[in-house]
């Protein structure tokens, strides 16, 4: 079986105000086959959600903070 590449979505900055394009950066990364008993699953929608622009910055909020560098975490349909 071949490589699968998975593209994520990465914070590369904190937003000031509204949020723009450089605060995000798409990376891509390989993949290797899921072991058997395992399934790959291809994300086809991940939510925007208002809660998500408190942890892009490192003031308090109630969820943990994104990390710089790091693919950001929300629901998503598979």
């Amino acid at each position: 079986m071949s490589t699968t590449t998975s593209r994520e979505i990465w914070l590369a900055s904190q937003p000031r105000g509204l949020l723009i394009a450089d605060n995000f950066t798409l990376a891509q990364l390989g993949l290797e086959p899921p072991p058997d008993g395992q399934v790959l699953v291809r994300t086809l929608c991940m939510s925007g959600d208002p809660y998500m622009h408190g942890p892009m910055n490192s003031g308090k909020s109630y969820v943990p903070p994104f990390q710089l560098g790091k693919p950001l975490e929300g629901g998503a349909v598979g």
